[in-house]
């Protein structure tokens, strides 16, 4: 009998890219109060998430903070300090 709860390497690899995509998305609305079309933009053009989707360099199994980092400084965000906490800003 075929056990169908084991997903197989390709489907988690999908399942954890898709997650660290949404997880940028809402860091970017969160920080820097983007729309989500503007978010979803930024995430879909960048080369960061065609780095994200190469299966093989499975970037996917870290934290989608260390990836939105990547993305961050891909966009030419950087942080800046405030008196109360850390933001990020565009480079203008």
């Amino acid at each position: 009998m075929e056990n169908k709860l084991n997903p197989t390497h390709a489907q988690i690899a999908n399942f954890l890219t898709d997650h660290v995509i949404s997880e940028m998305v809402k860091y970017l609305m969160e920080d820097y109060d983007y729309s989500l079309e503007k978010s979803l933009d930024l995430v879909y053009q960048s080369h960061t998430l065609e780095l994200l989707q190469i299966e093989e360099g499975e970037l996917y199994v870290q934290s989608p903070a260390y990836v939105y980092d990547m993305l961050i400084k891909e966009l030419g965000l950087y942080p800046v300090q405030t008196e109360y906490e850390t933001a990020y800003v565009a480079e203008d």
